[in-house]
């Protein structure tokens, strides 16, 4: 609830339009005095409250919270102590490597694999001025370097020389946190608000031992999993401390996209590098395959295109925009034969579409990849940003998870791109998602730059790893310049029985609202999560329904109800459903707790279209009496084949409005404008979430 104080009016809310200055006084005299409950709470108000809480109260979804339940209640009448506040200082970034060269680090190129994600972590990702050391274990753990300050060339290949070329030994987690501690504290550093990066691919059974010293460290601990035997504890560290988990298995190029996505947390976004491509061929011998990469106007600065191989070096064409072509002998080769080469572009990189080519020498078929990073333009350029991850770090069959990848270019969202999420499964099965941000099914909101999926392809237990690759293609990208008003407009409203029309409502002026964006190409990874609870097989459209309906909006036309909403799919929002159940009232509260009993609209003409699709419906309210003031109540469920039944979606009004007749005026030579005629003639439309 909100109070006006001084003026009277309590227990009102107040809208205040984004397009009138702001009057201090007055917000200073708006305060919060209660929460919205049961008895106080409108139902029917048109607004995100209800359509995201299914027209609950504001306290009731409190009360519902975890946090709250589990919160114990004051006792005695002494108010809750005051806030304390700590004043913290930026430093350094300080990283410890911390990897793993046991001896099952030498099947499946693991080795290679690791020590080529972690020279491109310390060339192209970390931060120039960061402290660096590294850590390698087995059985025991040596601190290999402790920290470097990354200030040149020298500097991150005093590191790289030291990664391990022999992979032997048994595996102990812990001597390998407690060695990382040793060279942050050796270094005259803190552990506290240290960074951690611990890859292993091996299990320990001594690794809680370590948990406590950890907790007390003050350290953040990043864990990448290698592989499917990986300590399954692994992300309990990960977990505790507040660091990222990844996991990477057949994904070739997993540990590079893992380590690329551990960049700095300082806030400075322009200094953070931004992957570009990470691609993975399977070349046969002999054969040339080519792609490009585009490169738009908030980005270019430190740019770098890095091959790597499994046999023999291939032969290399990259060619920019203008022309110009770079070739084998301008890529650098590692001098410790991890098998990459990588070339780094001089000054800023151009803007436009970059093109390689690849041949693969050797007479057997090859694995190739190839990798492209860079960072902002200038301190003063905000790029374009991805951002990616899952609705939780843990999920229970039959349990939906939803993917959420967010694209902005700093706090606007990015609108009219594609974006896909990869998803693979120990046992190296991959399922491809499409995102939206259709605000239908799992997107919540349409057009916030947070494009959203349900995921249900569950393909066994384990680890899961997500990667998510946005791309603008065909200048089809915008930016929203502008915060969407999401507030209902009303045309009118009854009043002792009497219809008060509003005035009209402005026009949207979609040329200053929007602008455009470069073509893009943006790749993060999001992390991983573990399953559990996967049966051998599953046939989902016997386990998920269709998703809820939440953008259901109504409107008369004359003497019908035309109905527009987002078709659910079979399986939640993928597929195409059976068929849908329209139910009609007088009455909010009808449809609210007795939806099955309201009456039934005929809809045999009606077939759903795929997942994603728009539909439209129209019908007359038979049998209802219709008249000027009427308000109907209209919602759906959705069915499937396996006919599981959908949530009830969110409940539309429409209201039929007959306006007055203009009253008739002396003719003084003036012209009643388009505009006016538009206003009385408008069927009044009320979309009610």
């Amino acid at each position: 609830m909100v109070s006006l104080n001084n003026n009277g009016y309590d227990g009102i809310v107040i809208a205040i339009n984004p397009s009138v200055p702001e009057d201090e006084k007055l917000i200073q005299n708006i305060k919060v005095t209660e929460f919205c409950t049961a008895k106080t709470h409108n139902t029917e108000a048109p607004n995100l409250q209800n359509k995201m809480c299914d027209h609950k109260s504001t306290w009731a979804i409190i009360s519902e919270s975890e946090d709250f339940q589990n919160a114990f209640p004051m006792t005695g009448t002494n108010p809750p102590p005051h806030p304390t506040f700590s004043l913290l200082k930026s430093k350094h970034r300080v990283v410890c490597l911390v990897l793993d060269k046991s001896g099952s680090m030498d099947s499946e190129n693991r080795l290679f694999r690791m020590n080529q994600a972690a020279e491109l972590y310390l060339i192209q990702i970390i931060e120039m001025g960061s402290l660096v050391g590294m850590v390698t274990f087995d059985s025991s753990a040596t601190i290999q370097n402790y920290l470097t300050k990354m200030t040149d060339e020298n500097a991150y290949q005093h590191i790289t020389a030291n990664l391990p070329q022999v992979a032997n030994g048994g595996t102990s987690i812990c001597n390998g946190l407690k060695e990382g501690f040793q060279a942050i504290i050796q270094s005259n550093q803190s552990t506290s608000g240290s960074e951690i990066i611990l890859l292993t691919d091996g299990e320990d059974a001594e690794i809680s031992s370590c948990f406590e010293e950890v907790k007390q460290s003050g350290a953040i601990i990043h864990t990448i999993a290698l592989g499917p035997s990986a300590a399954k504890e692994l992300e309990t560290l990960s977990n505790m401390t507040g660091g990222h988990r990844f996991f990477a298995n057949k994904d070739i190029n997993g540990l590079i996209d893992a380590f690329s996505r551990i960049s700095s947390r300082s806030g400075s976004i322009t200094k953070q590098a931004i992957q570009l491509e990470s691609k993975a061929f399977n070349i046969t011998g002999r054969k040339w395959v080519n792609g490009t990469v585009p490169v738009d106007s908030t980005i270019g600065n430190d740019t770098f295109f890095v091959v790597t191989w499994t046999i023999q070096k291939p032969e290399i064409i990259l060619q920019d925009p203008k022309g110009k072509k770079y070739k084998t002998s301008d890529f650098k080769e590692d001098k410790l034969n991890i098998r990459s080469a990588r070339l780094r572009i001089p000054g800023i990189a151009k803007t436009g579409t970059w093109t390689y080519s690849l041949l693969n020498n050797h007479v057997n078929s090859e694995m190739l990849t190839v990798t492209v990073t860079t960072r902002a333009r200038s301190p003063t350029t905000l790029p374009v940003i991805a951002t990616a991850h899952m609705s939780g770090n843990t999920a229970h069959y039959p349990s939906p998870m939803i993917v959420y990848a967010r694209v902005s270019q700093g706090f606007l969202p990015v609108l009219g791109i594609n974006v896909t999420a990869t998803i693979e499964t120990e046992d190296g099965h991959q399922a491809i998602l499409e995102l939206w941000d259709n605000g239908a099914g799992a997107d919540t909101v349409k057009n916030d730059g947070i494009y959203s999926r349900y995921f249900t392809d569950y393909h066994g237990n384990g680890r899961y790893s997500l990667k998510v690759h946005a791309q603008a293609r065909k200048n089809k990208a915008r930016l929203n310049l502008r915060r969407q008003n999401r507030a209902l407009y009303i045309p009118g409203y009854i009043e002792n029985g009497t219809i008060i029309l509003n005035p009209p409502r402005p026009e949207d002026k979609d040329d200053m609202e929007e602008a455009e964006v470069d073509d893009f190409s943006r790749l993060t990874s999001g992390g991983s999560i573990t399953v559990s609870g996967v049966p051998p097989s599953v046939d989902l459209t016997q386990v998920f329904p269709p998703s809820k309906i939440t953008d259901l909006e109504a409107k008369f036309k004359e003497d019908h109800i035309q109905l527009s909403w987002t078709a659910p799919g079979n399986v939640l929002d993928k597929g195409k459903a059976k068929h849908y159940i329209i139910r009609i009232s007088n009455y909010l509260q009808k449809l609210q707790e007795d939806f099955d009993t309201a009456t039934l609209v005929t809809t045999s003409s009606l077939i759903p279209k795929e997942a994603g699709s728009t539909e439209n419906f129209e019908f007359r309210p038979e049998p209802f009496k219709t008249e000027n003031g009427t308000r109907f109540y209209i919602a759906i469920q959705t069915i499937n084949e396996a006919n599981l039944t959908s949530k009830i979606s969110n409940i539309a009004q429409a209201t039929k409005f007959i306006p007055p007749q203009e009253p008739s005026v002396p003719d003084l030579g003036t012209k009643i404008s388009t505009i006016s005629l538009a206003i009385w003639g408008l069927a009044v439309i009320l979309s009610m979430f």
